[in-house]
């Protein structure tokens, strides 16, 4: 019959670089259930390093050794991990608790590794806890408990697994007399259906209890001694009962075992636990011991879960490693992007001044005019943040005089201005208020930033960006406030490089627009059949000063109509644009020359060449030529990445679009591709850069998690099980701190954290990036547990564990 340990000629060495040390050396030892075994010697002799063998904590080198008739010669990790798991409780000198758990938490890890469901061990925990007496500390975290509390906590998690092996190294050389007593009890009555092995220097303490006792010396057994049965009797003792009961009763006085308890009906209670123990080894013997099932992936991810937050210290240090590592990869990627982004928006458009990458020149499929019905469809899309109905004023701009210096800019509507926004004045309370926003890089910046408040309330003269043409709107026109952006117009201003940005009303808007198409359309003027084309000059001008329906023509031109004679003959007026054509009939009433033409129209006789070419009628009639609406409009999206949206909802509501991000000039000449691949490329290296940092710092705050995971795998964890307990602490770790940096975007993305500089950097990310990144960040993490958790498992079992403890 197989005995449950049997080693035959076994020895273990330990080699280092210079030198190979003899553990022990040719044992032959033979073990069975129902013995109460104790293993003593001096220092070095070899006693625990048999002991860890026989458990499957450490290998062997030469001999063979079985287990219930299996030969481990071949045993492989796996092997031993299934070993311990099914035969071995192990009890240790140092405890080996987990220290962060409670009493009832330390009993329950090992019944759950070995595949029990969290609600079937309740009821076993609580009995083994009542067993060894700590029923109050059920719920006491193991580190506030004595000594002797913990070594019973070691036994009754030994006890969990109801493997048919226990073995303990030095159970009470912690311990004080009556609580290594208590302990030296409780095993004695485990032996009776188990096998329990022990490694003691104190031998007189285990002496009344052990049934048989193995003395080592330098690596050999130089005495196997069986010292009494199962039930405490010595083998005299017992042969004394067999021939005699008065020879009982008088040892029953005599015998120092058991502190004479000793007596007949516990005899016969000896003798039934023998037969009890019998068919205990005989089940283990013929390899019928119950196999523990796989661990649940439940209990993965609740001890994953809990290992993350049980130790307060390593939760923040953590936290704060992958806090860094989240924002770091989050800036890293978020940088780079936007710098990628601005290289593809860096090339021109020869048609548009303003070809900024938000803008989306609209027009309506018919060619028609915007109505008021279709700027508010516009308005109400998704992604439109501003319509700008004057968009010819972006491109060409206007200007002003301020004493001795000139302020020039795109023409933008005042609602885009808030009243926070304002380093001085006011937010327009009429029509004929503008609003002037000046940025570092332009020329104007220095004298509005120096006179400042000051020029709150000045009157000025608008005029095209050559200062060819002043604008007549009926009213003055006055500075309301300004805005000073020192950003150089980095900020979302929509300011171009150099040039300053100018808020009007739609009413100031409008006029500029009739003024802005009356310079771009061609005019043909009819001086009564004699048609005369003007295609790049303007033909007609407005002046309060001509009457409606009448024209003024300059002296040249009174030469088209026979004997020079113009005034009150007819006279006819076609302009035309891309937009529209319009033609209106007229009656020369004045014919302008260097004598009358200041007194007409109240311009300086020093300025007649300038209009020579040219003819005036009112405004009235200059308004029905040119006043037909807004046939192309700017719309500006909040954000630009969603732009294949917008266009895409544009068009469906029936408009016409054109993107200007998707017009620019390529400055790289081509290389592109290869840039951005570059780019990604040195993003790849800080990322791994980052990775080693990252498991480096990881890998010494998570030292202190090295004796934990030891401990699962002594306790018969597979390298699975702790891999995944140890990916889900890890990847926990990495969700929270990303959640925490999400929830960060989102409040700097809303507005309800100031910041600036961090918004524009996080512009251009979109849900699908920060699910890439969330996907990266995972990535990462289970690297670092990959790595760390090779390095426990790169050695045995016991050395990983010595290495920690």
């Amino acid at each position: 019959m197989a005995h449950t340990i049997e080693l035959k000629k076994v020895s273990k060495y330990y080699a280092t670089e210079d030198s190979v040390s003899m553990g022990f050396a040719r044992v032959d030892l033979a073990l069975d259930i129902g013995e109460f075994v104790a293993i003593t010697g001096e220092s070095g002799s070899g006693k625990s390093t048999l002991l860890n063998v026989i458990s499957g904590l450490d290998t062997y080198e030469e001999g063979e050794m079985f287990v219930c008739g299996e030969d481990t010669t071949a045993y492989g990790t796996e092997d031993y991990e299934r070993y311990r798991k099914t035969y071995i409780g192990n009890i240790f000198q140092d405890f080996n608790l987990i220290n962060s758990y409670t009493v009832y938490q330390n009993i329950e890890v090992v019944m759950l590794l070995s595949g029990k469901k969290r609600s079937e061990c309740r009821d076993r925990i609580v009995e083994l806890i009542d067993l060894v007496g700590l029923s109050q500390y059920r719920n006491t975290k193991v580190s506030k408990l004595s000594g002797g509390q913990k070594q019973r906590v070691a036994i009754a998690r030994a006890l969990a697994k109801d493997a048919p092996i226990i073995v303990a190294d030095e159970p009470t050389g912690n311990l004080d007399s009556t609580s290594a007593e208590s302990v030296m009890e409780t095993l004695s009555r485990v032996s009776h259906d188990k096998l329990v092995v022990i490694v003691t220097h104190n031998y007189e303490q285990a002496e009344p209890y052990v049934t048989r006792k193995l003395t080592m010396h330098d690596g050999r057994i130089i005495e196997d001694k069986k010292v009494r049965h199962e039930g405490g009797l010595t083998y005299e003792e017992d042969a004394g009962i067999a021939e005699d009961d008065d020879l009982y009763s008088t040892a029953q006085e005599s015998t120092p075992v058991r502190k004479g308890r000793v007596a007949r009906s516990e005899e016969a209670e000896r003798r039934a636990r023998t037969s009890q123990r019998s068919e205990k080894e005989q089940t283990v013997q013929d390899g019928n011991v119950p196999k523990p099932g796989k661990m649940r992936k439940s209990s993965q991810l609740m001890l994953g879960v809990r290992n993350t937050f049980n130790l307060p210290a390593k939760f923040i240090l953590l936290f704060i490693v992958y806090l860094f590592v989240a924002s770091a990869v989050l800036s890293q990627y978020a940088t780079t992007k936007n710098s990628m982004h601005q290289e593809e928006l860096l090339g021109t458009n020869p048609y548009f001044t303003q070809s900024s990458s938000d803008r989306i020149i609209v027009k309506k499929e018919d060619e028609t005019a915007f109505t008021e019905q279709d700027i508010a469809k516009i308005e109400n899309i998704d992604n439109i943040k501003t319509v700008v109905r004057n968009d010819i004023a972006i491109d060409t701009g206007i200007s002003f005089s301020l004493g001795d210096f000139f302020v020039e800019g795109s023409v933008y509507p005042t609602s885009m201005v808030s009243e926070s926004d304002l380093t001085y004045g006011h937010l327009p309370e009429n029509e004929y208020e503008i609003i002037v926003n000046t940025n570092s890089s332009s020329d104007a910046f220095m004298n509005i930033n120096g006179l400042g408040e000051d020029l709150i309330g000045s009157e000025v003269i608008l005029q095209d960006m050559g200062q060819m043409q002043k604008y007549d709107f009926g009213h003055p026109i006055t500075i309301a406030g300004i805005v000073i952006d020192s950003s150089g117009g980095e900020e979302e201003n929509y300011s171009l490089y150099g040039y300053s940005t100018i808020y009007v009303s739609d009413k100031v808007a409008s006029d500029l627009l009739i003024n802005m198409m009356a310079t771009s359309s061609k005019s043909v003027l009819d001086f009564g059949g004699v048609k005369v084309a003007n295609e790049y000059d303007r033909g007609v001008y407005p002046s309060p000063m001509v009457p409606e329906g009448e024209v003024y023509i300059f002296e040249d031109q009174s030469y088209y109509y026979t004997d020079a004679e113009a005034v009150g003959k007819d006279f006819g007026l076609t302009v035309s644009n891309r937009f529209f054509e319009s033609s209106l009939d007229f009656k020369v009433t004045q014919v302008l020359t260097t004598n009358n033409i200041e007194e007409l129209l109240d311009i300086r006789k020093e300025d007649y060449d300038m209009y020579y070419s040219c003819v005036f009628i009112s405004d009235t009639d200059f308004n029905k030529l040119f006043d037909k609406g807004y046939f192309q409009i700017s719309a500006f999206m909040e954000n630009e990445t969603r732009s294949d949206d917008t266009l895409a909802a544009l068009q469906d509501a029936g408009f016409k679009t054109l993107a200007l991000k998707e017009t620019l000039t390529d400055m790289t000449g081509g290389y592109s591709f290869v840039l951005q691949m570059i780019t990604y490329a040195r993003l790849a290296v800080e990322f791994v850069i980052l990775f080693y940092i990252a498991y480096a710092v990881i890998r010494l705050i998570m030292r202190s998690r090295n004796q934990y995971y030891s401990t699962l795998r002594i306790l018969g964890a597979t390298k699975r099980n702790t891999d995944t307990i140890l990916r889900i602490e890890l990847l926990l770790m990495m969700v929270i701190a990303y959640s925490v940096d999400i929830i960060f975007v989102l409040l700097v993305r809303k507005g309800y954290l100031p910041l600036s500089q961090v918004n524009k950097l996080l512009y251009y990310l979109t849900p699908a990036d920060y699910a890439a990144l969330a996907v990266l960040l995972l990535l990462m993490s289970l690297l670092i547990a990959g790595r760390y958790s090779r390095n426990i498992f790169t050695k045995s079992a016991m050395k990983a564990f010595r290495e920690e403890a």
